[in-house]
Order: C-alpha cells, then sequence, then structure tokens
C-alpha cells in the first residue's frame, strides 16, 4: 500500500500528460511554454531552497565529493556503452545512464522506508546531483540535442548562463551562510516560504505532464528503451558497490545512509531532463525509458523493504 501511495500520483500525472497528447488537450507549444517555464523559474527556485536550507559540514562535504566523482565516472562509462546502443538514441546513452531522480522518486520512497526525519540522508546526496545535472549534464545534453560538438568553452559559458546552475551556486553559498536558515526564523519566514511554495508547488506535476505528453511505447521504442534500462542497471549495481564501499571507508558505517545510498541510485534518470529536450523522437524515448525504469526503482524497495522490516 506505500508503494502504491508513492506510485499511483506519478502514474496519474503522466497519464494525464499521455491524455493531453492523445486528445489534443495541449498543443506541443504549450508544452514548450511549460517546459521554459519549469527551467527558468520554477525549478531553479526549488533548487535554491533545497541548496539554501540543507546542512553542510565535514561529512557533507565527504559525501557531496563521493557522489560528484560517481557521477562523472558513470557519466564516463556511457560514453564508452554507446556502441551497445544503435541509431539516433545511440548519443543520449550517457545521459540516461547517469544521474538520479531525487524529488519525484527516490526521496518518497526513501521516506516511506526510514521516515520523514532521515531525509536529510538522501537529500544530502543529491548536493552532487544538482551541480552535476544543471552544470556539465544538462550543458552537454543541450549541444548533443542542438547537434553541436562537445566544447568545454561553451559548456562553461551555457552553465553559467542556465537559471538552475545559478540558483545551485546561490543555493548553495545562502546554506553556507545560513541566511536563509536565519531568515526562517524571523517574522519574515512564513512570508518567504509562502512564496516559494507557490512557485513551486506545481513543478512536480508540470514536469511529469510533460514527461507523459512524450511517452510513446510504439514497437521501434520498446528495444532500445529496454537495452537502455538494462544498462543502467548493470551499471549502477556497480556504481553502488562502488559508492557504498567508499562511503564506509571514508565517511561512516550507517545503515541509513546505506539504504539512502541504494535508494537513490536505483531511481531513474532525472525527469526534469525532458524539460531541456526539444525534439519529439528524443523526447518520446527519454520519457518512455524513465516511466518504465520506475519499475526497477520500485522492485529496489521492495527488496529493501523485506530487509528492513
Amino acid at each position: 500500500m506505500n508503494v502504491l501511495k508513492i506510485i499511483l500520483p506519478v502514474l496519474v500525472m503522466i497519464g494525464l500528460g499521455i491524455s493531453c497528447r492523445k486528445w489534443k488537450f495541449l498543443s506541443k507549444t504549450g508544452i514548450n511554454d511549460m517546459k521554459f517555464l519549469v527551467t527558468n523559474i520554477m525549478l531553479p527556485v526549488a533548487i535554491f531552497h533545497a541548496l539554501a536550507t540543507a546542512d553542510y559540514n565535514l561529512e557533507t562535504g565527504k559525501l557531496v565529493l563521493i557522489m560528484f566523482l560517481m557521477l562523472l565516472i558513470s557519466f564516463g562509462i556511457g560514453f564508452l556503452l554507446k556502441p551497445l546502443m544503435t541509431g539516433v538514441y545511440q548519443k543520449y546513452l550517457p545521459f540516461m545512464v547517469s544521474v538520479y531522480e531525487g524529488g519525484l522518486m527516490a526521496y518518497p520512497l526513501y521516506t516511506s522506508l526510514c521516515g520523514q526525519e532521515n531525509l536529510s540522508q538522501i537529500a544530502v546526496l543529491d548536493i552532487a546531483g544538482l551541480l552535476f545535472g544543471f552544470s556539465i549534464y544538462m550543458g552537454m545534453l543541450g549541444q548533443t540535442e542542438n547537434g553541436e560538438k562537445i566544447n568545454a568553452k561553451s559548456l562553461a559559458l551555457s552553465a553559467v548562463k542556465t537559471p538552475a546552475f545559478i540558483a545551485s551556486v546561490l543555493g548553495i553559498i545562502a546554506g553556507l551562510t545560513g541566511i536563509i536558515r536565519c531568515l526562517l526564523e524571523s517574522s519574515w519566514g512564513n512570508v518567504y516560504l509562502s512564496v516559494e511554495n507557490i512557485l513551486t508547488t506545481s513543478v512536480t506535476a508540470i514536469i511529469l505532464i510533460v514527461v507523459g505528453y512524450s511517452f510513446e511505447l510504439t514497437p521501434e521504442l520498446l528495444s532500445p528503451c529496454i537495452r537502455t534500462i538494462l544498462l543502467r542497471t548493470a551499471l549502477q549495481a556497480v556504481m553502488i558497490a562502488g559508492v557504498l564501499f567508499t562511503v564506509h571507508s571514508f565517511v561512516e558505517n550507517n545503515k541509513l545512509l546505506d539504504l539512502a545510498v541504494i535508494s537513490y541510485m536505483s531511481a531513474p534518470a532525472t525527469f526534469s531532463m525532458q524539460t531541456f529536450l526539444k525534439k519529439e523522437e528524443s523526447s518520446a524515448y527519454v520519457s518512455t525509458t524513465n516511466s518504465m525504469y520506475c519499475v526497477v526503482s520500485i522492485l529496489v524497495y521492495m527488496v529493501l523493504a523485506f530487509t528492513v522490516s
């Protein structure tokens, strides 16, 4: 029942997105406008708040560094795996085997398993994902989508102009200085939260509608999607083992943190990736693969739930 409570809202919103395309409730232009709204306003605000209110200490720094290096490694391995894919989907493989959907999948599954009070255990892992995802990852995705060669200079320029990356940097600065936590404790705290809440409440729903709108389970997509899922599952199994070993060696041996690592790294690739894609073919492939990968996340959750019960 806990799994259903977490997954059903996600499936309902994806289903709504599918219906919007099938019955032409939304146009492609409307979806693109929604993507612009999410990537340039709503998502940056959500990222800033998450990082600005996070706890930072030496152990946090170690975990962020470990996760950032892991993301670089898995992303790099994705390029080595490209020959295992064929056709136009090959160029997207590195992006599909790296990064994670924390907020919509890993967070709720983990809190259902370990309680809301332990959310910080998994949230700290996502700091590296936000920094990597909205700098190197999304910058290279944009270059790939536009058919450009990967260029370090243009990648750096793209990152500093990306609202989500700017929000990540500002969020960390605010978190380290504690300015937002002080604001929350002041008489203006509720005002800040009200503004933040109204700007971010709908971001999850909009992203899932965009994912559903692009979902297309056709015979042509089935083979590349399944192959991508198998490659991601195999790579992430190896990466989970490596991260757990490194965390035990350099941070701490903590069961709650172990469960956080496994839950987080068993999630599909970030759903927000969808809002950065412009081509219908790539959107359909990414959306369908990520939606199908949710089954893997649920199966891992069920195994973890059995082991901790």
